[in-house]
């Protein structure tokens, strides 16, 4: 199923214009939905599994890389999710 849903990303990649421009703005609103999470109490973050640094430290990474899956690629584990 991994595999189904890279191939069908790479395809819709390869398909728009600019797949890099198309990439760099889908990491920006990833972003900007991250640091709505910033504005959630400590707690809250906590029960997700998130803490603030590492809300903060995955916004800083370049807008080429996406910064949620680098923030799976981080703890996945102690979140109890797998990013395989």
């Amino acid at each position: 199923m991994r595999d189904y849903i890279l191939n069908q990303a790479e395809t819709a990649d390869k398909t728009f214009t600019f797949p890099a421009l198309n990439r760099i703005v889908a990491n920006w609103r990833k972003r900007r939905q991250l640091r709505q999470l910033e504005q959630l109490d400590d707690h809250v973050l906590m029960d997700i599994g998130l803490t603030r640094d590492e809300l903060i430290r995955v916004q800083r990474v370049p807008l080429a890389v996406d910064p949620v899956s680098e923030l799976l690629r981080v703890k996945p584990m102690s979140r109890g999710l797998r990013h395989k």
